[in-house]
């Protein structure tokens, strides 16, 4: 059973934002991805800690417990880097009994059945009910567009599920959750 989930998108291969959200969660059961791991992008800045190849040998430690989506930015070397095949642009995974559905949003997707929707792309982190359904967008923690010093989420499952948005610095932003 996951007990705790690390929802991130949008590390644009700082490696690291994503130490400081590992030494900031402390024990994660499992990471969801939402796309645009390793590359900046053509639009973007170099983000601060850019060092893709040490990223993608952080995600690989991770193993099967990093599950993702294909972002905009991402390619095949990417993927090669990181020890995986070729991602899909969308997945749904069952998380103790409840339907997830993760793109990275430079798209549109609709599901009827999933009870938490999470993206990513706009680097604006998001958590709101809508239409019975959670939506999360981490934002990005290497290139926020938020005026945050970078964002991520977490999912706790117990009696009830829990979502989380925070900053980088540790601070709460957000909270949703449902039985």
């Amino acid at each position: 059973m996951v007990k705790k989930a690390l929802v991130i998108s949008d590390t644009h291969g700082s490696v690291e934002s994503f130490e400081k959200i590992i030494d900031l969660t402390g024990d994660i059961d499992f990471i969801i991805h939402a796309g645009d791991y390793l590359y900046h992008g053509p639009r973007n800045r170099i983000p601060r800690g850019y060092d893709p190849a040490k990223l993608a040998e952080s995600f690989k430690l991770f193993g099967d417990r990093l599950i993702g989506v294909k972002g905009n930015c991402d390619a095949e070397i990417d993927f090669m880097l990181m020890g995986v095949s070729e991602l899909p642009a969308i997945r749904f995974i069952n998380l103790n009994s409840k339907k997830l559905l993760v793109f990275h949003g430079h798209k549109p997707v609709e599901s009827e059945d999933a009870v938490i929707i999470i993206k990513g792309h706009t680097h604006i982190h998001e958590l709101c009910t809508y239409e019975n359904r959670i939506i999360m967008n981490p934002g990005s923690p290497s290139l926020p567009k938020d005026g945050t010093p970078g964002t991520f989420g977490v999912i706790e499952f117990g009696d009830t599920v829990s979502l989380y948005i925070h900053d980088l610095n540790g601070r709460l932003i957000k909270k949703e959750g449902f039985k």
